[in-house]
């Protein structure tokens, strides 16, 4: 497919901010497209049994009416609310059905390069289509974390978004560097599986 559109504003990735800018620009009736697979890095790769760092009443994704909160979908659906920390899955429950209520037209395909032109921006898909847009918003989130500390060697390094099952490091040792309650809660989880874990902000 190699047609060439042209639209007003085109969104990559369709995580939390790229499904929340959605909301708002299809509430106003902007022209607008948005690729990824929803929540695809928070479903598959953080680590199974995580728990949020933020607050309940910081969590939720931003929706032109600020109906359809994080709060709201526990209740329709029967989960605890603001008791102790969220966890991953929870979260990314609700992610799922705000992204099917408010922004149900995500397109289910990859972006593969992104050039500027000198009336906007060209984006090229993995299924050979070709777009023009005025205005590009990138919000791929932790797509490309793996370039952080890229001097250490590839096996000795990571993201806690690469590893899904952390009983792979059991009896090793490791460092962490971030900051907040997450990491935390992530090193609490590795020392309960018998790892040696250093921490640094």
């Amino acid at each position: 497919m190699t047609a060439l559109s042209d639209l007003p504003v085109a969104i990559i990735g369709a995580g939390p901010f790229g499904l929340s800018i959605a909301a708002h620009l299809r509430s106003r009736g902007m022209p607008f497209r948005i690729f990824g697979r929803p929540m695809h890095r928070w479903r598959t790769q953080m680590p199974a049994g995580m728990f949020l760092k933020s607050e309940w009443d910081a969590s939720s994704l931003s929706d032109p009416a600020g109906r359809y909160t994080l709060q709201k979908f526990c209740a329709e659906a029967g989960l605890p609310c603001e008791n102790g920390p969220i966890p991953l899955d929870t979260f990314t429950r609700y992610a799922t059905s705000f992204q099917r209520r408010l922004v149900p037209i995500v397109e289910d395909v990859m972006v593969t390069s992104l050039d500027r032109r000198p009336d906007g921006f060209e984006l090229r898909l993995a299924n050979g289509e070709r777009v023009r847009a005025k205005r590009v918003v990138i919000a791929t989130g932790l797509s490309h974390a793996q370039y952080i500390l890229q001097e250490l060697p590839a096996e000795l390094r990571s993201h806690s978004s690469a590893r899904h099952d952390l009983s792979q490091f059991k009896h090793r040792r490791g460092a962490t560097s971030s900051v907040g309650w997450i990491r935390s809660r992530n090193v609490g989880r590795r020392r309960a599986g018998a790892g040696q874990v250093r921490k640094s902000d």
